[in-house]
This record gives C-alpha cells, sequence and structure tokens, in this order.
C-alpha cells in the first residue's frame, strides 16, 4: 500500500477542538423570558432577623412573600400545621411514641375486623411488601387532632387477575358535594363533618 493512499485526520489550527473539556459553555436560556427586576418588593416579613438564613439566591422568597396580609388567626394556623412534621420512613416514626400510638391502633382495627388470614405461601409466588403511611389530622384551627397511620400494601407490584380481580376506588364527585352544600344553605341547617378512623370496604 502505497503512503498516499493513507487518509490522516486533519485539523485545522482555526477550527475548534471536539469533546469533553473543549466545548465552549453557553449561559442556559431557560430562564431568558423571565424578568426579575420588575418584581415588586414587600415589607420585610415579621420574624425575626436571627432565624433569617441567607440562601444565596439574588432575591430570596421571603423577601417577596410574607405573612403580612394573613389575619393572626390564619398565621397561628399556618404555624401550627408547619411545626409537626409527617414521617415518611417506618424507621423514623417509630422513634416517635405517637406515631407509634397511631401504627398500634391501625394493627389493633386491622385484626379487630379480620381484614386478613395467616396462610402458607403458594409454590412459586412471592409476598407482596407493604409500607406505612403517615398523616397528621388538623382541627379548622390548626390544633393536631390526631396522629394517623395506615399500612397499605404496594399496588406497584400487583398484577391483575393474580393478586387482585376488581377494583373499586369509592370517590365523592363535586356535583354531588355541591348539591349537598347548596340544601343545607338554602335550608339554613347545620352541617357538622365527620373523620372516620378506620373503614373498610366489604
Amino acid at each position: 500500500m502505497d503512503t498516499q493512499d493513507i487518509m490522516f485526520p486533519f485539523v485545522s489550527p482555526t477550527e475548534p477542538l471536539l469533546g469533553r473539556g473543549h466545548r465552549t459553555k453557553q449561559p442556559s436560556t431557560r430562564l431568558q423570558d423571565y424578568v426579575t427586576n420588575t418584581t415588586k418588593r414587600l415589607s420585610p416579613s415579621n420574624c425575626s432577623p436571627s432565624l433569617k438564613v441567607d440562601s444565596g439566591a439574588p432575591y430570596p422568597i421571603t423577601d417577596y412573600v410574607n405573612y403580612d396580609y394573613f389575619s393572626l388567626a390564619h398565621r397561628a394556623f399556618l404555624a401550627s400545621i408547619s411545626q409537626e412534621k409527617e414521617h415518611v420512613t417506618y424507621t423514623d416514626a417509630v422513634k416517635d411514641s405517637r406515631w407509634r400510638d397511631a401504627m398500634k391502633s391501625e394493627i389493633h382495627a386491622l385484626e379487630t375486623n379480620g381484614t386478613w388470614t395467616t396462610t402458607q405461601l403458594p409454590l412459586g409466588k412471592k409476598t407482596l411488601s407493604c409500607k406505612w403511611v403517615y398523616k397528621i389530622k388538623h382541627k379548622s384551627d390548626g390544633i393536631v387532632e390526631r396522629f394517623k397511620a395506615w399500612l397499605v400494601i404496594l399496588g406497584n407490584h400487583q398484577k391483575e387477575g393474580i393478586d387482585y380481580i376488581d377494583t373499586f376506588a369509592p370517590v365523592v364527585k363535586m356535583v354531588t358535594v355541591h348539591t349537598v352544600l347548596v340544601v343545607v344553605a338554602t335550608r339554613a341547617w347545620e352541617l357538622n363533618q365527620m373523620d372516620v378512623h378506620n373503614s373498610f370496604l366489604h
């Protein structure tokens, strides 16, 4: 083979190099249509300066959003509902006696209603995992009413026809709610709200 038949890559000294570390970085254009210098600045929040932490952002949200336009009752409500923390994992929740009592109550209700029966797992079958879901129930004034824990099965691991046959999810239509409220308002009835601790579908 003659050396004239071999093609050598030629890079011009004026052409930019390609590849990692050689590309010219361009600023992001995702926020180019947003104008921040016309944002109206509100008066500072009533929280103490010692609680403010510099986030490093050029326009921290605490300078533009505050509780000045909320009533005292709403401020107390917002403060109370943000004070307690709803845990995500069992490891964190089990450290708190209030969540332990809520889980104990849920297990007791499931056993009392005969939700499950203990049986042998068929050959070749795997058990479905479950997890705890935690929610803090508040009253209308923001006071904590109770700590609620649900033991739910992981539905994303279930297969139709094997783990379940029918699905049923009762959901109230908002039209029905509006109709009830209209009837209550026109007849000047007293309306009470009830929260069911444990509901089971039979």
